[in-house]
C-alpha cells in the first residue's frame, strides 16, 4: 500500500467546487477521471485539505489517496494528470506521505486571500479572478476592523447555513490587507474555516470600507449570521497553502 500525496493548483471558474456532485463538473469528479484514465483503475477516496466552494481557486490544494501498487513514477503521474486537465488544473508537487498522512485532518495552518480591484471600470484580463468594486475603499478603517479577528472565536456569524463543522469555534493566526496599486489582498491565515466563512469575512470588510457601521467584536458576539455583511464573490477567493508538521508547499 502506497500514500500518494500532491499539491495542485486549479481554477475554480471550470468547476462547481471540489466535493463530487451528481452530473456536475467538480475538482474531485475530475481529478478522479483523470487518475483513472491514466492508472487504469478506480481511485476512490481522494481527500483534500479542505472542500473549495464553486467558483473558487487554489494556489496550493493538498489531496492524498492510496493504492495499493502504483505502475509508474511519480513524475510521469504528475504531467499525464496536468495534461489530462490542461490550463484547468495542474500538479506542483507529488511525492509517497507516510501512510497514515491525511490531508484534511493533519493540518495545522491555512492560508486564504480574498482579491478585490478597487477602481471605477471593471476588470478584463481579471475577469472571474478579482471582485471589482468601484467605489474607494477606506483600508485602513478596514484593517482597523480586521484585526479584531485575531484570536479563538466562536464565528457562527460568519458561518453559512448548512456547514457541517463540529464547532464554530476557530483560531485566526493573523489578517493583513495589501493595497498595491489597484488591487486590495486580504490574506487570512487560520487553524480552520468554517464554510464561507472567509467570504462573509470579506463582504463585511467591504460594507466598513464603504463607511457602513460595522463593528467586528458585536459581530463576533452576536453569534447570529444576519449580524454580518453579505457573502463575498467566489471568485475573488484563493486558498493560497495548507502547513502540515514538517511539510509545506506554496
Amino acid at each position: 500500500m502506497q500514500n500518494v500525496r500532491m499539491v495542485v493548483e486549479y481554477n475554480g471558474e471550470f468547476f462547481h467546487g471540489w466535493q463530487e456532485q451528481p452530473n456536475l463538473k467538480t475538482v474531485y469528479s475530475e481529478l478522479k477521471r483523470a487518475l483513472k484514465i491514466v492508472l487504469k483503475q478506480d481511485i476512490k477516496g481522494i481527500i483534500a485539505s479542505g472542500r473549495t466552494d464553486a467558483g473558487v481557486h487554489a494556489r496550493a490544494q493538498v489531496v492524498n489517496f492510496h493504492i495499493d501498487n502504483l505502475n509508474m513514477d511519480l513524475r510521469t503521474l504528475s504531467y499525464a494528470i496536468s495534461s489530462i486537465m490542461r490550463y484547468e488544473l495542474s500538479v506542483k508537487y507529488i511525492d509517497f506521505a507516510p501512510l497514515e498522512f491525511h490531508a484534511t485532518k493533519d493540518s495545522i495552518k491555512k492560508q486564504y486571500s480574498y482579491h478585490i480591484l478597487n477602481r471605477p471600470n471593471p476588470p478584463c484580463i481579471e475577469k472571474g479572478l478579482v471582485w471589482h468594486i468601484a467605489k474607494k475603499l477606506n483600508v485602513e478603517t478596514m484593517k482597523s476592523e480586521a484585526k479584531k479577528l485575531i484570536g479563538v472565536h466562536d464565528f457562527s456569524s460568519f458561518r453559512a447555513s448548512g456547514c457541517t463543522a463540529k464547532s464554530p469555534i476557530k483560531e485566526i493566526f493573523d489578517i493583513n490587507i495589501n493595497e498595491i496599486d489597484e488591487k486590495i489582498i486580504i490574506s487570512i491565515i487560520g487553524s480552520g474555516f468554517l464554510k464561507q466563512m472567509v467570504r462573509k469575512i470579506v463582504g463585511t470588510l467591504d460594507q466598513i470600507g464603504k463607511g457602513h457601521h460595522r463593528d467586528i467584536n458585536e459581530i463576533l458576539e452576536k453569534k447570529n449570521r444576519i449580524y454580518a455583511g453579505p457573502t463575498a464573490p467566489a471568485y475573488g477567493l484563493y486558498m493560497d497553502y495548507v502547513e502540515y508538521p514538517n511539510f509545506l508547499i506554496k
